[in-house]
């Protein structure tokens, strides 16, 4: 199974270094006729741009979305059983998705509506879920009569659906999953959502709660404990929310894609590294949940 995958990306890779190749040799052509034939360099040099966009780029993204494909199908897609990925689409997580979730603004005039790409789905141990990579835009202002500023939110986005309705309506923030003047212009304009301080001595240091108002919910002893194992193994930027018979979680600089090596050729070992473990933590925060 990873020899077909790997022989898949291996192909892409050569496609794309042949390109590679070629550009390298034509620039140097075309430095050689800036000694001997002048006026040829301006016609090589607009040659050496049509190849850039239309045949080296494309190539480019496909070996890097096979690369993406190949990674993901073993690693996050065989521990949700499945072996759908959405490149493009939002399927299962949209903007609606987001704004139920509540976390933070996930729309913005200047910068549009949230980007989704990779979307997976399926399902672990019994509990649903979702992921993505997201890109969400966030309007805010430094003061109140203050400029529009925009800011882009970016990293994995996670949607799981939990076994029964909890009851529970709470969401817990590493202070630094949203920027801070964001995430507080935010929850100063909800009308049904307070902040409220932790009772777990260790998250409250660094994590914010806010639940709906005239409430005294926090997050149970169990919770707190798989969300702490979770803040401690990921070097990302947790934000979850728990709403009725879902949970969401955003981890801020983690993505289920990593940065590709363009030199480095690609072999089974590099497919199939891991993107994302953070998965089996999400599943025993999921299974927390009281």
């Amino acid at each position: 199974m990873i020899s077909e995958d790997l022989t898949l990306v291996s192909h892409a890779y050569r496609r794309y270094r042949l390109c590679v190749l070629f550009m390298l040799f034509f620039l140097i052509a075309t430095l050689a006729m800036f000694f001997i034939m002048r006026p040829l360099v301006f016609v090589m040099l607009a040659i050496a741009v049509v190849f850039h966009l239309f045949v080296l780029r494309p190539n480019q993204k496909a070996y890097t979305n096979a690369y993406s494909n190949a990674n993901l199908k073993l690693t996050v897609c065989k521990k949700l059983g499945t072996d759908k990925i959405l490149e493009k689409a939002h399927q299962n997580i949209t903007e609606e998705t987001l704004e139920q979730a509540r976390l933070m603004p996930v729309h913005s005039e200047k910068g549009g509506a949230p980007l989704f790409r990779w979307e997976v789905s399926g399902t672990i141990k019994g509990v649903p879920v979702t992921l993505c990579d997201a890109t969400i835009p966030q309007s805010f202002k430094l003061a109140a009569k203050g400029k529009p500023r925009v800011h882009f939110d970016a990293g994995v986005w996670a949607h799981i659906t939990l076994p029964s309705d909890s009851g529970l309506h709470f969401r817990v923030l590493d202070e630094t999953s949203v920027p801070t003047p964001i995430r507080m212009e935010y929850f100063a304009n909800s009308i049904s959502y307070e902040n409220a301080p932790l009772e777990d001595e260790d998250l409250k240091s660094h994590c914010v709660l806010y639940r709906p108002k005239g409430t005294d919910q926090q997050p149970s002893y169990s919770f707190c404990k798989s969300l702490k194992s979770l803040m401690k193994y990921t070097p990302g930027y947790v934000a979850v929310s728990v709403h009725g018979s879902s949970m969401d979680v955003f981890i801020r600089g983690r993505f289920l894609t990593r940065a590709l090596s363009l030199t480095e050729k690609p072999t089974e070992k590099t497919i199939s590294f891991d993107p994302f473990p953070e998965l089996s933590y999400l599943v025993d925060l999921a299974r927390s949940v009281s």
